[in-house]
Order: structure tokens, then C-alpha cells, then sequence
């Protein structure tokens, strides 16, 4: 991605819990920034997470803060072949937390945390990816079609349920 502004690595071995709403994960790559989930629970763009990372060589999981900012639904991860997922953009980190965080990076692979990606040609702020964005509000589509789906359906059921409520009121 163009507006990556941290090297990342792949996340062997890294297993996560996230929030009540993805529950247990894997971690598929990870920076300095941020980690990409693999979930197919959906997550809006913009919410809060609060990520439990663990791995054989950690004594205790890190638990560290963020807030989800891209999603990969499964339908639109089968089209592009990549695994369903959210972007996590992590919160500052400070202190033991982040001290252990970079040893874990450094394990990972990634030495040099200090020099961010310089992407070619920009300067300041980038520009979202146009097709990342596209994705993402794709992806937020298809949540919205079946939490549409899910909620018809049991408007349904409810309107059977006082049908037979009805009845037996009659009957008494």
C-alpha cells in the first residue's frame, strides 16, 4: 500500500484476541504502526480495538490499543485472493509496552523501527488508496446487506411470534 508509513512483516507464529466481536485471530502482518487481522467478523472502519497479542517466546500477551481502518470482507478477499481481515492502526505506545512490543518486532524480523517508509513523490500527508477505498466501502456494503438480511429475518419470526400470541389470546 502507497500510504503505509512503517516497514511490515509477516506475523509467524503471532495469534490474537480481539474485542468480543472478533474473538481469537491471527495476526498476518505487523509494523511499528499497525497489524492486519485475519477475521471474517465484520468490524467498522473507525472502531476501537483493544488487541491481545500472543506468541510462544512472549511471557505474558501484549495487549495494545487501536482502531480498525480498513476491511477485507470475505467475498471481496475471495475476488482479490487475500485473506478476510482488518487493518489495525495501533495507538502511541510508551514504556514497557512498547519496549516489548519492538523486542517483538525485532524477533519478527524487523530491525530498523526508527526510519519510517518514505513513500516516492509525497510529501506530508498521502492520499488514501483509491482502490483501498473502494474495498473497504464494498466491504461495509456487504455487512450492511446482511445485518439488513439478518434483521428481516427476524422482523419475520417477531411478526409469526404475535400471529400465534394473537391466536392463543382468541382462543382464551
Amino acid at each position: 500500500m502507497k500510504h503505509r508509513r512503517h516497514r511490515r512483516v509477516a506475523a509467524q507464529g503471532i495469534a490474537a484476541h480481539a474485542n468480543e466481536l472478533a474473538g481469537d485471530c491471527n495476526v498476518e502482518n505487523i509494523s511499528a504502526g499497525g497489524l492486519f487481522l485475519r477475521t471474517a467478523a465484520p468490524m467498522p472502519i473507525g472502531m476501537p480495538v483493544r488487541v491481545e497479542l500472543t506468541q510462544p517466546s512472549l511471557k505474558s500477551p501484549l495487549v495494545v490499543s487501536g482502531r480498525v481502518v480498513s476491511v477485507v470482507s470475505e467475498a471481496e478477499g475471495k475476488k482479490q485472493d487475500i485473506p478476510p481481515g482488518v487493518g489495525i492502526e495501533l495507538d502511541p505506545m510508551t514504556g514497557d509496552l512498547k519496549k516489548r512490543f519492538y523486542a517483538l518486532l525485532d524477533e519478527l524480523g524487523l530491525k530498523d523501527l526508527a526510519s519510517p517508509i518514505e513513500p516516492e513523490g509525497l510529501r506530508g500527508t498521502a492520499s488514501p488508496d483509491t482502490q483501498q477505498v473502494v474495498s473497504n466501502v464494498r466491504g461495509l456494503l456487504e455487512m450492511l446487506t446482511e445485518a439488513l438480511q439478518r434483521v428481516k429475518e427476524r422482523d419475520e419470526e417477531i411478526g409469526k411470534l404475535k400471529d400465534q400470541i394473537r391466536k392463543l389470546e382468541l382462543q382464551l
